[in-house]
């Protein structure tokens, strides 16, 4: 039988004891101050870090993807940890080149008997869910096959809202891929955001607040359209950016209206919030994985 080795990218911001659990192999994604690379969750660790480096040095940060040789040494610990397949789960193809060069490098991959990659079309615990569902379907013996028509099923049921404090960080590193007019140049407006998952996994405006508490009504609104459409168990992942206790304030508010939803913690790390900035919150649901495989 063979040995499926998980990859993720460290943009996927799946906790440490998470990966660490279902064995799932990370590439950490570059973070650039001018002519300085630093690596996430490597050499800055979370948002917080960023803000304050930010800061410090005067500057803000860019993102770039990580280089084909990152994807390879990933591959090579695989092959050296007694895997001969592995599945790569980078963060959507449309807001990183990651999905395109981790491609071109499983093509060519000669040490691994088969190696593919699934565009998550996502980001945070977005990709990080299914980078964890298809290491569980590995550990329990399920084919390349199997684990790909599964990331199918489940990436059909996901969505996804998120709040920014500044809608000018999304437009600097040029991610906001529709509705700008909705939200373009408005004060003390905080933009709200979703994917398009079915998609090109792109992130456009779909509405607005003026506070968090009024993004969150908002938030409430969507997810309640989603459960009235569907017949089968939620799993929703609140994420901060750097504001846990609003992200704890947010989880024990959902859990409270939404009894039947299965809710977890997530956050946005550096590298995602490089583009939503300092204090984005989101809510992100689909159907429970637990309920494939």
């Amino acid at each position: 039988m063979s040995k499926i080795a998980i990859i993720s990218d460290s943009a996927s911001a799946i906790p440490a004891a998470i990966r660490n659990r279902y064995h799932i192999f990370q590439v950490n994604d570059p973070i650039i101050f001018g002519e300085e690379v630093y690596k996430e969750s490597v050499d800055i660790h979370d948002l917080g870090e960023l803000v304050k480096m930010m800061k410090d040095k005067k500057m803000v940060a860019s993102t770039s993807q990580p280089a084909p040789g990152d994807w390879e040494e990933a591959l090579n610990v695989a092959k050296s940890s007694g895997y001969d397949q592995a599945l790569i789960v980078p963060i959507s193809s449309g807001l990183s080149g990651a999905y395109q060069t981790a491609s071109l490098v499983a093509e060519s991959c000669q040490d691994l008997s088969d190696v593919r990659v699934w565009d998550s079309k996502f980001a945070v615990m977005g990709s990080g869910m299914q980078a964890v569902m298809a290491a569980f379907m590995a550990e329990k013996g399920n084919t390349l096959d199997d684990i790909i028509a599964a990331l199918k099923t489940l990436q059909q049921t996901f969505d996804v809202r998120f709040v920014v404090n500044d809608i000018s960080h999304l437009q600097r590193t040029g991610r906001l891929s529709r509705g700008a007019a909705l939200v373009g140049g408005l004060l003390n407006i905080k933009p709200i955001l979703s994917m398009d998952i079915q998609n090109e996994g792109k992130i456009g405006a779909v509405g607005k607040a003026r506070k968090m508490s009024g993004a969150l009504k908002e938030i409430k609104i969507a997810l309640n359209q989603y459960l009235t459409q569907v017949d089968f168990p939620v799993r929703a992942i609140v994420v901060d950016g750097n504001d846990p206790k609003l992200g704890d304030k947010w989880l024990k508010d959902l859990q409270h209206d939404y009894p039947t939803v299965k809710f977890e913690r997530g956050v946005i790390g550096a590298y995602i919030g490089v583009h939503t900035g300092d204090g984005a919150m989101g809510v992100l649901w689909a159907r429970d994985w637990e309920t494939l495989v």
